[in-house]
Parts: structure tokens; sequence; C-alpha cells
């Protein structure tokens, strides 16, 4: 599930002109912020939104820091990048961002609870707040947040191809299952075995080869499977010094309709990979459809939004199917929602499932111009 970004939509060709990155030593939660470094203004923001984080923190200094040069706001390319750069391992940031001159701090407070409401608070809110002032004089203000399900033990940025690593973590939620999913520099994810026990989430993973790493924790949650933390690992490469656009195999295909555009992006990804295309099912697609209208009705991205996961919802159709798989996401347009779910190495599994044989894609337009997606995988359906 990929839950869209709260930003001012930048294009991605501006990230690379962003100044060079220091990238942290390793990746951790929590890293609370000191209150007594805080001013006072902001630590009257921050308790509008939530306890304080420390990669949070430097989110929002970067992106102050390009509002100040003129630069276009954080993409969402950019947001993950400076999060991972930051050692901060949570998903689903929302940013928040205010410029004028002489900006009247009660006004900022009340635009600051207002947005905050629109959280949904499933974990514990974790914030970074900066500050600052452009060449110009106008006053600069930045908010970085996420519902925080997870926090997790260090684990480095840089390691030595061969070397095996450690992932531990501990949920914030209840949840019966978690995994953890690791995709290389090349090929499909791999689930690599993972214990849970009593909120304590344990798996190891070995670096088979040079090049950058994405690991990613999935929890089992009430709307279905999420992720719920993410971090990079470089194995004797150097990390990018600026945001490298990400664009997903496919993302430029245009079709008649918005469900066919997607159904091809989802085969361009597969051949890629010398994998089979899905063939495309008019009774998925009614299916996805209608799981994608229920996503948008609720304002929650999740594969049981009250109308049961997919199993449930096939079987209330009178379909059966021997495998079923499903990605969700909400977008600010359809090649976003393609590049989130391609980026998420959960989401790229399901895509490249060698026994899938079948797709259907629902797209539901919001009144903001935002997509609501639902893609659905099986293998046999009848």
């Amino acid at each position: 599930m990929i839950i869209p970004l709260v930003a001012v939509a930048a294009a991605v060709a501006e990230s690379a002109h962003a100044e060079e990155t220091d990238w942290a030593r390793q990746t951790e939660s929590p890293r609370p912020v000191d209150a007594t470094s805080l001013s006072d203004r902001d630590g009257e923001i921050l308790a509008r939104c939530g306890r304080s984080e420390a990669g949070l923190v430097a989110v929002a200094q970067s992106a102050v820091a390009r509002k100040a040069k003129g630069l276009a706001p954080l993409d969402l390319d950019g947001l993950a990048y400076a999060q991972r750069a930051a050692g901060e391992p949570h998903v689903w940031p929302r940013a928040w961002l205010i410029a004028g001159r002489a900006l009247d701090h009660a006004t900022t407070l009340e635009r600051v609870a207002t947005w905050q409401r629109s959280f949904r608070d499933l974990g514990q809110r974790r914030c970074g707040v900066a500050h600052g002032t452009a060449p110009d004089g106008t006053e600069i203000i930045a908010v970085i947040a996420v519902d925080a399900l997870a926090d997790m033990s260090p684990l480095p940025l840089r390691a030595r191809t061969g070397q095996w690593l450690t992932f531990d973590a501990r949920l914030l939620v209840e949840a019966p299952g978690a995994r953890l999913i690791v995709l290389g520099p090349s090929g499909s994810p791999r689930t690599v075995p993972t214990s849970l026990e009593s909120g304590h989430v344990r798996a190891r993973f070995a670096l088979d080869r040079p090049g950058a790493f994405t690991v990613q924790l999935v929890a089992d949650g009430p709307t279905g499977p999420r992720p719920v933390l993410e971090a990079s690992v470089f194995a004797d490469v150097t990390p990018p010094s600026s945001p490298v656009p990400a664009a997903a195999p496919g993302e430029g295909e245009r079709a008649a309709d918005g469900p066919s555009t997607l159904a091809h992006m989802v085969d361009a990804v597969r051949a890629r990979e010398r994998m089979t295309p899905l063939r495309k099912d008019a009774r998925l697609d009614a299916l996805a459809r209608a799981h994608a209208q229920r996503m948008m009705d609720a304002r929650t991205v999740g594969h049981d939004v009250g109308d049961g996961d997919p199993s449930q919802r096939l079987e209330a159709a009178g379909l059966e199917a021997r495998e079923t798989g499903e990605n969700v996401a909400h977008a600010p347009s359809l090649p976003l929602a393609h590049r989130a779910l391609y980026a998420s190495p959960s989401h790229r599994s399901n895509m490249l499932r060698s026994e899938l044989d079948a797709i259907g894609v629902g797209v539901v337009t919001d009144s903001d111009g935002s997509v609501w997606v639902a893609e659905m995988f099986t293998r046999g359906v009848r």
C-alpha cells in the first residue's frame, strides 16, 4: 500500500539540482530530539504535531533549505531519498510547508493543527520541524510527519559484499505476522526467514553482490499487509550524493484508459525480467475498480476497508483462484502510483510473481485529481 505525500507537486528533474548530501552512518529509530534544543516557536509547532524524531528534523531542514534556494519542493523521490540519507526508516511521510513575510505564529499553529487532524494515527505520530529564512527575508517553516508503526535497531548504511546483516525491530502495533523483504541491485525481491515473537521482529540477510539494497519490513494489520519500515544498505558502493529520478519500467506507457495503462506498466516490469505478460481479466477489473472506489470513499488505503480481503472479494463475486495478490495505492497520478509501487519491494514482488497469470486493474479519480488504484493478481481464476 502506498499513501501519497501531502506536499506541493514538483518535477522529478528538479531534485538533481539539490546540494550534495552527507549520509548517516546507520538507520535506526527512535532518535528523539532534545526539547531544550528547540526554540519556543518550534516547540509549540511540535506539540501540535507529535513526538520529535531526529531523522525527520533532517528531512524538514532539507525542505527548508531547498525553498530558501528557490528550488522546487521535495517530491516523492526527494522525500524518500532525504529520509534514507538521514537514517530515518519510517514509510509514507507527509510534508507541510509554509513561506511568507512575517508569518503570524498563531495562524501557523492553527494550520498545523488542521493538517495534523487529517492523520489516522495508526501508531505513534513522529515529527520533525525546521524553520529558516530565504535571502529575501521570506520566513520558511517545514513539518515532516509519519505514523510510526515500528522502530528498528541500528542497521549500517554501508557494508561489504558477502556480509551478513541482522535486522532487528519492535512493532508498536499488534500484528499476527511480519516478514522482511530484500531488494538487491537487480532481479526480483526476496523474502527472508523472519521471526516474530511478542512484537519483536528479527531476520538475517546477506549482501550477495555489490550495489544498493533496499530492505522493507511488512506487517499484517487490520487492513491487510503493509510496509512499516524501510532502509537502504550500500555494499561496496558509494551512496548517491543527490536524489536520482527513479522512473519505473513502463512509466511512460499510455492507453485508452487508466486501467489499461497501468496493466501495460505492470507488463513492462515483467518484460524487463523476461517474464510473460499477465492476461487482463474483465471480472478482476470490476472487482479492482469497486475496491478502488471503496478506498476513496473510506479515505483509506488498504486491502480490506470493510469489503473483505482479495480472496473474500473473489468469493463474494462467485470466483475462485489458486493464488491471489493485490497492490493498492493513492497517488497524485498514475505514473507516480506505478513508480511508488515499483519502488516498494513488497509491491514489486507481486508484479513479478511467476505463478500468476491474470490481472485486474481499477482506477478511480478523486476530486483533487489524485488517483486511487487497485491491482488484483490471480492464478487460475474461474
